[in-house]
C-alpha cells in the first residue's frame, strides 16, 4: 500500500469511537493503534477485508487526515491492480495503506506515481539488500531474478487540475509462507536472503517492523503539498532514476497484448510513463503502455 492529526479530533468522531471497534493484537509488534511515526499516524487490525476500502471510507467520513496508515495482519479480500486480488496471509507480510493530499499538478502525475515506486524500492534496499530489488513496470518491485515481492495500488483523486487525493496500497511479502507455491514468479524478502552472504538474522516480525519503519521515512517527504521547484518532481530526472532500477533493461521479455503474447526489449520509460522498447532484431522501436500491453512474468536465472 502517506504532518497529520491522525485520526482527528471531536469534530471528526474522535478516536476514542474508532478504537472501540478494533480487533487488536499482542502477538504482533509492530506498532500500535494511533502511533505517530515520521509524521505518519499508524492503525493496525488484526483482520481487515481491504486496508484501502478501510481508509478510503474513513477518509469519505471525514475521519482521516494526511499521513493515516492503515495496516492488517491480514486481508481477506485485499486488492492489486486492475481489480486482482492481493493474497496477504496472516502475519507473513507487510499490508497496508496511505492516505496522502498532494496537491499535485495533473501533470506531475507519473512523477508522483514513480516517487513513490523509488521511495519503496530505497527502502528495500535498505532493509533486505541481498534481494538486488528493481521496478518492474508499471508498480512492482522484483528481486534481480525478477521474482514478485510485493506491489503497489495507487487511487488518485482530482480536483480542478490537481491530484488533490492518493491512496496509496502497499503490499510486500516478507515470510517464504507467504507466496504461492503455485506461483513461480513470486519471492519473499526472507526467500530471496536465504544463502545470501550477508544472511538474514532477523525474525519474519522484526524484519517487517525494520521495512515498516524504513517505508514510513522514505515516503515522510511526500507528505508535504507539492510546491515547486524542486528536483523531486523534475521529471527527466525521475525517469533516470527509474530507469536505474528498471527490470529488464536491454533482455528480450513476453508482454501480453490482448489474447497474444509479443516480445520487445525495454529500453527505459517515456515521458508520459510508457515503456519504451525496441524490437529483438533492433529495426522497430515504439512505445508500450500499461494496460494494453503488460510485461509478463519469466525468471532470468
Amino acid at each position: 500500500m502517506q504532518d497529520s492529526e491522525g485520526l482527528g479530533d471531536k469534530k471528526r468522531g474522535g478516536q476514542g469511537s474508532l478504537c472501540k471497534s478494533r480487533q487488536m493484537t499482542s502477538d504482533f509488534r509492530l506498532y500500535d493503534h494511533a502511533v505517530p511515526l515520521h509524521g505518519f499516524h499508524c492503525h493496525r487490525f488484526e483482520t481487515l477485508a481491504s486496508t484501502h476500502d478501510l481508509l478510503k471510507q474513513w477518509v469519505s467520513q471525514g475521519l482521516a487526515a494526511p499521513g493515516t496508515v492503515v495496516l492488517a495482519e491480514e486481508q481477506t479480500h485485499g486488492k492489486g491492480r486492475m481489480g486482482h486480488a492481493w493474497t496477504s496471509l496472516r502475519g507473513k507480510g507487510l499490508w497496508f495503506s496511505v492516505y496522502f493530499q498532494p496537491c499535485l499538478p495533473v501533470d506531475r502525475a507519473l512523477a508522483w506515481n514513480m516517487n513513490l515506486a523509488l521511495a519503496v524500492c530505497k527502502a528495500l534496499d535498505t532493509v533486505a539488500p541481498w534481494g538486488g530489488w528493481g521496478i518492474k513496470w508499471p508498480n512492482d518491485w522484483v528481486s534481480r531474478q525478477g521474482r514478485k515481492a510485493g506491489g503497489m495500488l495507487v487511487e488518485n483523486q482530482l480536483r480542478g487540475s490537481l491530484i488533490s487525493d492518493s491512496w496509496v496500497g502497499i503490499g510486500i511479502n516478507v515470510d517464504p509462507d507467504a507466496v504461492d507455491a503455485r506461483l513461480p514468479f513470486a519471492t519473499s524478502l526472507m526467500a530471496e536472503g536465504h544463502g545470501s552472504p550477508q544472511g538474514i538474522g532477523s525474525t519474519a516480525v522484526a524484519l517487517q517492523e525494520k521495512l515498516f519503519e524504513a517505508l514510513l521515512l522514505e515516503l515522510e517527504w511526500l507528505l508535504e503539498p507539492y510546491s515547486p521547484p524542486k528536483e523531486n518532481w523534475n521529471i527527466p530526472q525521475i525517469i533516470e532514476e527509474v530507469d536505474r532500477r528498471l527490470y529488464g533493461l536491454g533482455q528480450n521479455l513476453p508482454f501480453l497484448c490482448e489474447e497474444r503474447t509479443e516480445y520487445w526489449v525495454p529500453l527505459g520509460l517515456s515521458h508520459d510513463g510508457g515503456l519504451r522498447v525496441r524490437s529483438e532484431s533492433g529495426d522497430l522501436v515504439q512505445t508500450l503502455y500499461h494496460p494494453h500491453h503488460r510485461m509478463t512474468y519469466t525468471l532470468n536465472l
